[in-house]
């Protein structure tokens, strides 16, 4: 029987585990298309945004999405580059120390999204290179939204639009 780990455990491990080896433009584009077919399995407008080295490389604004859904996509990357963590892990480790994201982090909550739906893109030697964003969701599905797309990217050999339909994306609900 396996035993339940943290959410706060969860993200550490998904951090560790979704590294890139490298990570250009041209990847950007893949994992973004790769991204908006995700989210179409989930009820609901999703934003989309992928910043490498502080330049936006990505950014998808379907029916639905407003300026509101920009200003948490702001929140988010300004999380992910601040603390080179997820946002859902960001989330979770305030939770389990019971820290104040203001008093004790010094990071606003409206310019600094402490909630599911920002990833690090990280290299293999650990450094954080750019941000990966989705909002639309409750925070836990934009989190799996993120999950499911960049775990379906890393697990193919050679990316191509027409390689993947929706259903490839794994359900993490």
């Amino acid at each position: 029987m396996q035993q339940k780990i943290t959410l706060l455990e969860q993200c550490i491990l998904e951090e560790e585990k979704y590294r890139f080896s490298n990570f250009s433009h041209e990847d950007a584009l893949a994992l973004g298309l790769r991204l908006i077919e995700c989210s179409k399995e989930y009820k609901g407008s999703v934003a989309v945004e992928i910043t490498i080295n502080g330049l936006a490389v990505f950014r998808y604004f379907p029916t639905g999405t407003s300026r509101f859904h920009e200003m948490w996509l702001n929140a988010k990357r300004s999380m992910v580059v601040t603390r080179e963590i997820s946002t859902l892990h960001a989330f979770a480790l305030l939770e389990e120390t019971k820290e104040n994201q203001l008093d004790d982090w010094h990071l606003s909550p409206q310019e600094y999204a402490g909630c599911g739906g920002g990833f690090p893109i990280r290299n293999i030697n650990g450094t954080v290179i750019g941000s990966i964003c989705v909002s639309g969701l409750p925070h836990l599905d934009d989190h799996a939204i993120l999950i499911s797309g960049i775990h379906g990217f890393l697990q193919e050999p050679e990316y191509s639009p027409m390689t993947f339909p929706a259903q490839d994306c794994i359900s993490l609900r």
